[in-house]
């Protein structure tokens, strides 16, 4: 059987007007660098993807 290593995350460039997503997109990276896993994402350093990459980095996890 397979052991997942990675998770790949595509969302929005931008947060929007709602504060619970950006919340939500740190929550996701803090979890999967919590959980040992490598954060693999399409984005740059803003956004949901930046927010998501950002919490992944801050909770000691990697990124490609």
């Amino acid at each position: 059987m397979s052991v997942i290593r990675s998770v790949c995350v595509f969302c929005g460039a931008t947060v929007g007007d709602d504060p619970a997503f950006a919340e939500a997109a740190k929550e996701l990276g803090t979890g999967i660098a919590e959980a040992g896993l490598a954060l693999v994402f399409g984005g740059g350093s803003k956004g949901m993807m930046g927010a998501v990459a950002s919490a992944a980095l801050a909770s000691g996890g990697r990124t490609v």
